[in-house]
């Protein structure tokens, strides 16, 4: 008979210690759930404000936009190219075969160096707009770079 009251008494013990866990998780989750936000804001401040992670963005930002000034400048001069072919060559109607696909290279070339021109472009404005990348732009680079 003591067993079976040791029994009961330890069940109902289990029982209460069981429910008063339960009611403790209860009022203690609004308390984790804040807690967990601040840290996660705690975490994003400490990976943006890191030194390694300062210096790689402030390098993106100003190898992207010295990477833009060279194929925009590498543009002019297929540009020049293509318009000295053009004077050379003569009259269209004139042109042979090696002259026509000397003409659609140079077309080729432009149009390749136009379309990463506005690639460059294009990742670097949207990097600018990211609040944890573009704090570490300097003043003498561009807001946002031209697309054409």
């Amino acid at each position: 008979m003591k067993i079976n009251l040791f029994w009961k008494v330890f069940s109902i013990g289990l029982l209460v210690l069981w429910l008063i866990a339960i009611a403790v998780g209860f009022i203690s989750w609004p308390f984790h759930a804040i807690s967990n936000v601040q840290e996660t804001g705690h975490g994003i401040i400490d990976k943006t404000i890191n030194a390694d992670n300062a210096i790689y963005n402030y390098e993106w930002f100003k190898r992207q936009y010295e990477n833009y000034l060279a194929i925009k400048a590498k543009i002019g001069e297929t540009e020049a190219a293509l318009e000295s072919f053009k004077i050379e060559a003569g009259p269209r109607s004139q042109w042979n075969f090696y002259d026509t696909a000397e003409f659609n290279r140079l077309n080729s070339v432009l149009l390749g160096l136009r379309q990463t021109l506005n690639d460059l472009a294009a990742e670097y404005n949207a990097r600018s707009k990211m609040v944890n990348r573009s704090i570490f732009k300097t003043g003498d680079l561009p807001v946002t770079l031209p697309i054409d």
